[in-house]
């Protein structure tokens, strides 16, 4: 049977980045930028690790991405990104053309970023993984499309994401459905 995507709360959110707490403090301010990234924007922790700085576009509120395949797109930048990218950019210690590094100033490996996510997961009381982030990304980003226009567009979401086929983007419309419908969401 599929499993309903567990939809963080605005408190959830807030403990997720409570619980983000290392030293040195540089690296708490990464991580928050990271979370924040995958939250705001959907991308995979693949493309986390690969991000470079000079594809962060503040000023445009985007940035770009190399996806599956090294398949290039540019995916929205919240402000709560831009925000922690900012002051992590502003105290990280080391100059790099990757946005994200490790404690000796190398580009950060996926496999940092699933052991933080580990870590994390094994610290909070509700399910959390980077897998989670970018679903709780998708079936937002629609509920949102819903409460602004009264629709759903698949196709924009499926471009963010990175999706190949229609049918990966087609459970978040489900998921966001079933959250409208039992909500009581009402349409402009």
């Amino acid at each position: 049977p599929k499993k309903a995507v567990h939809l963080y709360t605005p408190e959830e959110i807030k403990l997720i980045f409570d619980s983000v707490k290392i030293s040195p403090e540089w690296l708490t301010f990464r991580n928050w930028a990271m979370i924040a990234l995958m939250l705001d924007s959907g991308i995979r922790q693949s493309e986390v690790a690969g991000l470079r700085r000079d594809c962060i576009y503040f000023s445009e509120n985007n940035f770009k991405v190399f996806g599956k395949g090294q398949k290039e797109r540019i995916v929205p930048l919240g402000e709560l990104s831009a925000k922690y990218l900012k002051q992590y950019f502003s105290i990280c210690p080391f100059d790099s053309d990757y946005a994200f590094l490790s404690l000796h100033g190398e580009p950060i490996s996926c496999d940092a970023i699933k052991s933080m996510t580990w870590d994390l997961q094994r610290n909070l009381p509700f399910p959390f993984s980077s897998h989670l982030l970018r679903h709780n990304f998708a079936t937002n980003y629609l509920i949102d499309q819903y409460e602004e226009s009264g629709q759903m567009d698949i196709y924009k979401l499926a471009a963010i994401m990175g999706h190949e086929d229609f049918k990966t983007t087609m459970k978040y419309l489900h998921e966001a459905k079933q959250l409208v419908a039992c909500s009581g969401y009402n349409s402009h």
